[in-house]
Order: C-alpha cells, then structure tokens, then sequence
C-alpha cells in the first residue's frame, strides 16, 4: 500500500516548482495560478507578518543542524521548498480565521454545560499547574483528533496533504492543508475552552507544541537514548510517515509516545530509522492545486507514477 517518490509530480495537473507551466497546464493558467498564490502570500503577511520573522529564526536554527546531523542527504533547497514556504505563510492566517467556527459553534454551547465551579477551580490555581493540566488535556485530545484524520474517511482526505511528503525536514511540517490544521488543532483548543483555562495556557501550549511538530520532522539522526519512550522526537516522529506497512496508523501523538503505548498505537524500533516516506498516491503540485485536492472525486484519486528525473 505505501509507496514514495523523491520527487511526486502530477503531470497532468502540475504548476512545477519554480512557477513554470508543467504538462497539461496552460501558460495563461499556470500565470493565473501562480498570481491567485501571491496573492494570498501577500495577504496574509499583510495581516500577520510575524510569520517572516518566524520563518528566518526557525531557518537559523533548523538549517545549520540538519546540516550537522542530517539523517538523509539532502539539498537546503529541494524539491518542493517554494510550495512549502507558501504553505508556512498562508496556513497559519486561514486557519485562525477557520478555528473561530468551532469555538463559536461547538465551544461555547459547551462550555456553558461546563458547571461554573470547575471554571472558578481551574481559574484559582497556580499558572504552573493550569498548565500542566491543560497540556495533559491538550496531549490527549490531540492524539484522538490525530487519530480520527487518519481513521476517518473524510477528515484522512485532508490529512493525507500532509502525509504526501516524501522528504522530511522542519519546512515539511508546514505541509498541510488548512482545513486538517483547523480540526487538530480544534481538538485541541476547544477542549480547553469549554474547560475554562486561561489565555496564559493556550498560548504557552500552543507556542511549545508548535516549535515540538517543527523539530519532530527535521531531517535529523539524533536520537536521545530512554527519552525516546517519553517525548516525542524525529525518531518516533517519522515513522509515523514511514512508507512501511508496519508503522502504518501508528505514532499519533504529538508530545509523548507513552500516550501511543496507553492506547496500542506505538511503533519504535530500536537502531533503525525510515528509508522512505510518503503513501500511495502523488499529490498535485502548487499550493493552490493541494488545497483542491481532497475536494477531487475519488475516481480521481488513483495514484500516477512520477516521471523520471
């Protein structure tokens, strides 16, 4: 069933990396394309433009250590790396605007059958002890949403976005579709919303979760001896991309493996890492054409093998 490419193309509907019309597409349509991307780049660096500064200190700090202990050779540039950008700066702002629904529409319906005294005793205590609580919280609901975008026909339809990578690096981690990023991370947010945590928590564990999905994916050989089983790490973390049949629907949480171990979930092999990643279909190239692509009826979904370098 799984499969992988270095380099997954769609001739039949691609914008190449680099903005040239691929086989299939139309000078005019491939223009039309790469100007519609721009645009909303530029959107959403004009409403948010911390994302560019995010963006150069992660570079700084991601560049230079998968340099030094990379765990598969690798060009800073590869194959991909303008689509993922696009997807770094746009994703971020969409989903925000996308996470207001559900926090209206399911959040506060349920919050208000939250009683008020669980409210007021998560207010009193310590901001240590909110936080871990809420990270406990945000832990587990987390590796439930991760695991209903993969178990979940629909929800998997957007996932697979992500898992359509075939290189993992930090950049790769951006590689998602809006709409997958709006239900993880609603697993996780409104669950803290209707319980009643604060703002400090939600930042807190939004911030540290966040820089732990970016190094999780880094094309990295470390590995940290017993820790393995307690915080997720690039080991654990790529074989949940494996092109391995055994580590297939394993690995879904996002902090800590011993989650994975509770539920029956977790795949780590010892002294041994992922030759391959990916799954059995190629994704369309473009940011705009991966957006569309869950939307593609399943007759459509059939895997094309890519041309050859």
């Amino acid at each position: 069933m799984f499969t992988s490419s270095s380099s997954p193309t769609n001739p039949e509907l691609a914008v190449v990396e680099g903005g040239q019309p691929g086989p299939g597409t139309s000078g005019a349509g491939g223009l039309a394309v790469g100007a519609t991307t721009l645009a909303l780049v530029v959107v959403a660096l004009t409403v948010r433009s911390t994302p560019v500064f995010g963006l150069v200190v992660l570079a700084v700090i991601f560049i230079p250590l998968e340099k030094g202990f990379a765990l598969h050779p690798r060009k800073v540039l590869r194959w991909g790396w303008r689509t993922d950008l696009v997807h770094f700066a746009v994703n971020n702002l969409l989903s925000s605007i996308g996470l207001i629904v559900p926090i209206v529409v399911v959040g506060l319906g349920l919050r208000a059958l939250v009683p008020a005294s669980i409210h007021h005793a998560i207010a009193a205590q310590v901001p240590a002890l909110q936080f871990a609580e809420a990270f406990l919280v945000a832990s587990l609901t987390g590796y439930f949403g991760h695991r209903a975008a993969h178990e979940v026909p629909v929800l998997w339809r957007f996932h697979k976005v992500h898992h359509s990578i075939t290189e993992m690096d930090w950049l790769a981690s951006a590689h998602l579709h809006p709409i997958d990023t709006i239900w993880t991370r609603g697993c996780v947010v409104v669950p803290l919303f209707v319980l009643g945590f604060g703002r400090a928590s939600f930042g807190g564990i939004i911030v540290l979760t966040t820089l732990q999905a970016i190094f999780i994916h880094a094309n990295v050989r470390l590995t940290f001896g017993p820790l393995r089983w307690l915080v997720a790490t690039p080991e654990f973390h790529h074989w949940h991309h494996a092109a391995d049949g055994a580590a297939h629907n394993k690995n879904y949480a996002g902090e800590f493996p011993w989650v994975d171990a509770v539920f029956g979930t977790l795949y780590l092999p010892r002294g041994r890492m992922p030759p391959a990643y990916g799954i059995d279909e190629v994704q369309p190239d473009g940011y705009l054409r991966q957006l569309a692509w869950p939307f593609r009826a399943p007759a459509d979904l059939q895997r094309r093998e890519p041309p050859a370098r």
